[in-house]
């Protein structure tokens, strides 16, 4: 993409967000060590002097485009699983929401999703820094309403008081998801499960659940996947 002309009147806001986009493709394949400054304002048609002034240097970029990202995934969804009652019922869907949602296959996923789960990736095998603060303000939630829930379930007789703290079953459910998706990511899984899409993710679900302490009997009763079709669409 060429360079913003001096003569281009976008507005900052629509700059700079266009500044965030092309940022996260880069940073994505390169890795916040590995992307340049020149390589940056390339991807995002400006010159550097002029993506200087919206984040005057590399880091604040990288900080800047991990708030953009939290946002982007404060959507209706998100939102609509924030206003879940605490019970059993909420808690079983909120796992499959996660397992089905990281068990897509690459090609279903969008396109800048796929970059942010790259940078993720990248993230962890450097400092840690971008992940660090994207778990802390978007997983974080997820784990305290997977741990609300699941002290509900204890309540109503549907789960075991179990060794394993609520709070830390939350993150091992929220890190088997995200390993699963990083199986995925080459777009050939890197491990072949043996099972259809659909099996691998109810399969996933009762793993995650019976490991949090949930009765099969309880899962028995309130698991129906298809009934979750309009939450995944």
């Amino acid at each position: 993409m060429p360079p913003v002309s001096a003569n281009s009147r976008l507005p900052s806001d629509e700059r700079r967000g266009r500044i965030l986009d092309a940022a996260l493709k880069v940073f994505a394949e390169r890795g916040f060590h590995g992307a340049t400054t020149r390589e940056l304002a390339r991807a995002a048609g400006v010159s550097e002097a002029l993506m200087f002034r919206h984040f005057p240097t590399k880091e604040d970029l990288y900080l800047a485009l991990q708030s953009h990202c939290c946002q982007a995934k404060a959507g209706e969804k998100a939102e609509m699983l924030g206003r879940l009652d605490d019970s059993t019922a909420s808690l079983v869907m909120l796992v499959h929401y996660m397992m089905a949602k990281m068990l897509r296959p690459v090609h279903a996923v969008p396109e800048e999703e796929q970059a942010l789960h790259r940078l993720l990736a990248n993230s962890l095998i450097e400092d840690g820094k971008f992940a660090r603060g994207f778990m802390e303000r978007v997983g974080r939630e997820f784990v305290v309403k997977l741990e609300a829930c699941l002290a509900a379930a204890v309540r109503a007789g549907d789960a075991v008081v179990s060794p394993v703290k609520a709070g830390v079953g939350g993150w091992f459910v929220q890190h088997f998801a995200a390993m699963l998706m990083l199986n995925e990511m080459p777009g050939e899984p890197v491990v072949v499960l043996d099972a259809e899409r659909a099996s691998q993710v109810e399969q996933a679900v009762w793993f995650a659940l019976l490991g949090l302490g949930l009765k099969p009997e309880s899962i028995q009763a309130l698991y129906h996947p298809q009934a979750y079709a309009l939450l995944m669409s």
